[in-house]
């Protein structure tokens, strides 16, 4: 419940503003200066502070909050800091930069703006006189610009993030967060919001505390130059890098370097410099070395190529920054107002009628802070493919779960849902798993459907289906944190999806078509790309030709047997029965209308088959028993059957371990890591067929087969209430882990003689060890050790 502060709070903003000009984006500075002398009595100094839409709050020069944190409009989030060990006696300065998205044209994509630019800050202890009024300084930074979509390099593909930039050296601006600074020329600040007599109206925030904790940013380093052309050496470059040895750069010199960090990171980057009036430096943030296309930027998408991706002999293509030095003032700094995401920075410096001195390069990682206790030591192969994976999952985790840190940062269903379930097998921690269910519940609209992007920063295309991921969503902590209050909060909103679906089916039993404004993704699978219509691509041919792809109805079912299961966990007997009654509905219509010949058609009467439709009529359970396991081997056999991407790749795993070949094709299953290793990348890829995104959350599945299948540990009960612990220890000689569980950790080691299990709480436990099983409570510490036969 939020205090009465946050109706009485007052935004400010900058005078004649005109949202009209703010496209995409704009900077603009507030300043106040305070007196301070320290008392016994005051044991800290809280204020919360947000921002329409972005800001960084600084207390005398130093950074001290980043916000607010990313949400949606009926929850506008604040956080709170406590300023007192940032504080000096007598003069301080408050300050903040904030960057304003445009409301009425497209910004980020997954930053928010309402109606109202503004800035707030609320100071607890109201004696001091901190809290946003028209005593605040304010000043638009025009000096630094956000790129605009018409200079947008569209090689990469559409401009999702929008906050590049191009900063001109300020001299009237230097030291604008210090308190000796002369304000004296900026403007007042006005009021923002102003209520109407007698009307009941609202601001447009609503404000909340923040839910997560604050990312930390974490001094990092880079690891070396891949190459470099110019006067500057190998050698300096090195040392300017790992020792902050300064560089100068002569005047009329052009220089370029190839800068790398050993695996691909997101952190802000922060360049001082000094001098070099005239000069302009570029910094390129690249994912990887991919094939030369030729130019350096296109209007439009091309075709891109990648294989190894540290092979230096290709080239660099990225998004950039530039910093153009005007004056060449002794002390210079340059860092983007967001954090880049990148394995390769391309450095590229041209001075003009004086030399310029770099005298560093820092970067600042930053991620959230999951607190993550699962760790285990196999072979090497999946030892590094485990690294890979937490890596990929840490760059793809910040204010909300990420599509790719590279691209776009979208909170997507699908993806969300798996981050979300690898992130319960390597911690017990699920604060930001709940505020993702929260916002995608918040986003349900009159159609029943939740959003499949969500927290927007613009309206985008719906994706219909990936609605039955958040009943996955709910269904999953449902059984790793059993929480009764949060099954029942979202079953409501399960039932709108469930509906809209339901609504859709035809004549002939099967799920029709979607609102033709909406893009019914399934897979990037390349039989099912329509060149140059991308919203009729990524769905069977069937579903154009027909309006029915099989793949929707078995997804219906998976998502109906997911509802009865949480129906049950809390009591909803009868409706769990009534969807149970639709989904075997759906496995008539579907065997009736799309199974001929021992295999699963894409839709009704048609003669094109994948590798879904086949995966999910045994998820859903539509074929069973010898019938299932046959089509699952002629599924991985017949390379004619489109294949699934590398998000598909976890329910081509479900599927095999349902039909209980997953022991023997496991080794063949790990094939797209090895190559992804083989090609050197340090995150895995959005997919095989498309060199986009080198590093995306949804391709981190082995983080899941490692821990539930290799060693086993599940719940058995919701809650981990009973512990199954199955390890396939014929696929390794030896291995040891701890695996985190909200009921407590358990540690596990086998070689060829023995298994031994210790858990750190009280636990039932249910072991399962060559085809035989026991169930044992363990009380904390006890060891159990069990001889192999």
């Amino acid at each position: 419940m939020a205090s009465n502060w946050t109706q009485s709070a007052q935004w400010i903003w900058i005078p004649s503003y005109h949202e009209e000009d703010n496209q995409p984006g704009r900077y603009f500075l507030f300043r106040k200066s305070f007196q301070w002398s320290a008392s016994p009595d005051i044991d800290r100094l809280l204020v919360h502070v947000s921002a329409d839409s972005r800001y960084r709050l600084f207390i005398n020069g130093q950074r001290v909050s980043f916000g607010p944190c990313k949400s949606y409009m009926e929850r506008w989030h604040y956080e709170t800091v406590d300023l007192l060990p940032y504080l000096v006696e007598g003069e301080n300065i408050l300050s903040a930069r904030v960057l304003r998205y445009s409301h009425t044209a497209a910004g980020s994509s997954s930053i928010l703006s309402t109606e109202l630019p503004g800035f707030l800050i609320h100071c607890e202890l109201e004696s001091l006189s901190l809290s946003t009024d028209t005593t605040w300084k304010c000043l638009e930074e025009t000096s630094r610009q956000i790129i605009p979509h018409s200079e947008w390099n569209f090689i990469l593909g559409p401009p999702f993030l929008s906050n590049n930039e191009r900063v001109t050296e300020a001299p009237e601006l230097t030291g604008w967060e210090s308190p000796n600074f002369d304000d004296s020329a900026w403007e007042n600040a006005i009021l923002q919001f102003r209520p109407v007599k007698m009307l009941p109206i609202q601001p447009p925030w609503r404000l909340a505390p923040r839910p997560i904790p604050v990312l930390p940013e974490v001094h990092g380093r880079f690891d070396g130059v891949v190459k470099c052309e110019g006067p500057v050496g190998k050698g300096q470059w090195a040392s300017f890098l790992m020792e902050n040895s300064a560089i100068e750069i002569s005047a009329g010199d052009s220089i370029t370097v190839d800068i790398e960090v050993e695996s691909l990171t997101t952190a802000f980057v922060t360049l001082h410099c000094s001098g070099g009036k005239g000069s302009t430096i570029t910094l390129l943030y690249s994912e990887c070395y991919e094939k030369d296309l030729g130019v350096e930027s296109a209007p439009f998408p091309m075709p891109r190529t990648k294989s190894d991706r540290s092979d230096n002999t290709g080239k660099l293509y990225g998004m950039k920054d530039h910093y153009i030095v005007t004056d060449g003032q002794v002390e210079q700094m340059f860092e983007p107002f967001w954090f880049r995401a990148f394995r390769y920075i391309q450095l590229t410096i041209k001075t003009a009628e004086e030399p310029l001195t770099l005298e560093s390069l820092v970067l600042r990682e930053t991620y959230y802070p999951l607190d993550i206790s699962t760790d285990i030591d196999t072979n090497q192969e999946l030892n590094k493919i485990w690294k890979i994976s937490l890596r990929t999952l840490k760059n793809c985790r910040h204010e909300t779960y990420e599509d790719c840190p590279f691209y776009e940062q979208n909170q997507f269903i699908s993806d969300s849902r798996l981050q979300m379930l690898f992130t319960y097998q390597i911690s017990s921690d699920d604060t930001l798993a709940r505020k993702t269910l929260q916002e995608f519940h918040a986003s349900q609209g009159p159609d029943g459907l939740v959003k499949a992007q969500f927290p927007a920063g613009f309206r985008s295309k719906q994706i219909p289906q990936f609605s039955l991921h958040f009943v996955a969503m709910v269904h999953d902590h449902m059984h790793y944190f059993a929480d009764v209050s949060v099954a029942r909060k979202y079953l409501a909103t399960i039932d709108g999806i469930l509906n809209h679906f339901e609504v859709r089916i035809n004549d002939t039993g099967l799920v029709g078509r979607f609102d033709e404004d909406t893009w019914p993704f399934i897979d990037w699978v390349p039989e099912w790309f329509v060149p140059g219509k991308i919203f009729e691509s990524c769905m069977p041919r069937a579903y154009t030709t027909t309006g029915m792809a099989t793949f929707n109805s078995l997804l219906y079912i998976v998502a109906l047997m997911q509802a009865a299961d949480l129906c049950n966990f809390v009591g909803r007997r009868d409706t769990a029965s009534e969807y149970a009654t639709r989904a075997n509905n759906l496995r008539k219509a579907v065997n009736m209308h799309c199974y001929e010949d021992e295999i699963y058609s894409d839709g009704p009467s048609t003669r094109e088959y994948s590798q879904h439709a086949q995966i999910f009529a045994i998820l859903s359970e539509t074929i069973t028993g010898d019938a299932a396991q046959n089509l699952m081997v002629r599924t991985l056999q017949d390379k004619t059957l489109a294949q699934c991407s590398y998000s598909m790749q976890f329910y081509l795993f479900r599927a095999v371990e349902k039909v209980g070949l997953y022991t023997k094709l496991f080794p063949s299953l790990m094939e797209p890591w090895r190559k992804m290793i083989s090609d050197n990348l340090t995150t895995w890829a959005e997919h095989a067929n498309n060199a986009r995104s080198d590093c995306h959350g949804w391709s981190a599945s082995p983080v899941h087969e490692i821990v539930t299948q290799v060693f086993g540990i599940s719940p058995a009960q919701p809650g981990f209430k009973r512990v199954r612990i199955a390890p396939r220890m014929e696929l390794l000689e030896s291995a040891s882990g701890t695996f985190a569980t909200p009921a407590g950790n358990i540690t596990m080691t086998w070689n060829k003689d023995y298994l031994e299990v210790e858990a750190s709480a009280d636990l039932e436990v249910e072991i399962i060890m060559d085809e035989s099983s026991s169930v044992c409570r363990f009380e904390k510490g006890r060891r159990v050790n069990l001889s192999r036969r």
